[in-house]
């Protein structure tokens, strides 16, 4: 419950000896955390709500009870929460410079259990989830009547705790009837047997009815999602590490959640005037072969993606030069391109190099 004051007096520190926590790249932290001065010798916190001042790469996380992995990767930095910890399935996260997450670029095929995933550096922990997952094409067997807006497509969970991932898809509306459904994720891990389809109006309409849809499933016995379930420790060499399967074909490529943390000159250029800005395009690159399936929550959308903002001052020459500041380092899943936003056309142009990394960071908790 909320503790009111009076007027003037500021909110109780329950005890706890400061509001700022410092997490380094890879570090996580639960926001009960402070010391519960009720329990002799308890160092441990007590549940209740928190207002949460996040540093610019710090995210909250909750434990998806499905997936067994930690949602909320990559933020707009500096955003405020209040949330309810219960020092269990809700923690803060600085996953800057580590690996997070995975595209399954090759599925492989006849495999009966999962196999086992290692990564080449960082210590991250893998699991890889095995097929079936739900095929792409959906049998509508009754596309209803009535309808003014498409019905929300619901499909069943994999098993809970099975760390398989959700399908899911949206209604595409011909007049008033129910013409087509995409599946945007085919999700993965489908052991317990084909799901429903559920299609429920949305809460604007009150005329809509009938349409139903069947599910099929596909790719039994291959690789249909590698879930990171411990981002273990950040990589700071700027070279993203690579996923060795145990058994198999089976090959993905990792995706990282890296920040420009500095930058290196390769040719000065000229006529940059006084000083120069670096935007930064592109989300880094992602897998040059295609996704084995579509499952982009659990792959490319998995990062939440943020340009960096660097400044690069310039020498004698109006050449641009080291010694920069970086403002905020973005967030990438892979090393981006950087794009001068100099203040006049340079007569040459210059070229750096970044280095992606993690960084240190702020946050304030706030018990409440």
């Amino acid at each position: 419950m909320p503790v009111f004051g009076g007027s003037g007096v500021p909110i109780s520190m329950k005890g706890a000896p400061t509001n700022a926590i410092t997490l380094p790249p890879g570090a996580v932290a639960y926001p009960n955390s402070f010391p519960n001065p009720s329990v002799a010798g308890r160092n441990t916190g007590y549940a209740g709500w928190f207002y949460v001042k996040l540093g610019r790469y710090t995210v909250v996380q909750i434990k998806d009870p499905i997936t067994n992995i930690w949602r909320g990767i990559g933020d707009d930095g500096n955003s405020e929460r209040y949330i309810y910890g219960d020092g269990t399935n809700m923690r803060l996260a600085n996953q800057s410079g580590c690996a997070v997450g995975a595209v399954v670029t090759t599925a492989g095929s006849g495999y009966v259990t999962a196999p086992v995933v290692t990564a080449s550096a960082g210590a991250s922990v893998w699991q890889a989830v095995l097929g079936p997952l739900v095929s792409t094409t959906v049998n509508l067997v009754y596309g209803g009547t009535n309808y003014i807006y498409p019905p929300l497509v619901a499909i069943d969970a994999p098993p809970l705790g099975s760390g398989g991932t959700q399908a899911t898809g949206y209604a595409t509306l011909t007049g008033s009837v129910v013409s087509s459904i995409t599946i945007t994720d085919q999700g993965a891990g489908y052991s317990g047997g084909t799901p429903t389809i559920t299609l429920v109006n949305d809460p604007r309409d009150t005329s809509g009815s009938g349409a139903t849809a069947t599910a099929t499933l596909v790719g039994s016995g291959t690789v249909a999602a590698v879930i990171c379930v411990d981002h273990g420790n950040p990589i700071t060499s700027g070279t993203i590490p690579t996923l060795t399967f145990g058994s198999g074909t089976a090959a993905a490529t990792v995706l990282m959640n890296w920040g420009i943390s500095s930058y290196s000159v390769t040719a000065t250029g000229a006529g940059y005037g006084t000083s120069s800005f670096i935007s930064v395009t592109g989300a880094g690159p992602l897998p040059v072969a295609s996704p084995a399936y579509t499952n982009p929550t659990s792959q490319q959308n998995l990062v939440r993606l943020r340009p960096a903002v660097v400044w690069v001052p310039t020498n004698a020459l109006s050449g641009i030069a080291s010694g920069g500041t970086i403002v905020d380092g973005g967030v990438y899943t892979g090393t981006p391109v950087p794009v001068f936003s100099p203040a006049t056309i340079p007569s040459t142009v210059g070229t750096l190099v970044l280095t992606m990394g993690g960084f240190s960071d702020v946050s304030f908790i706030q018990p409440w």
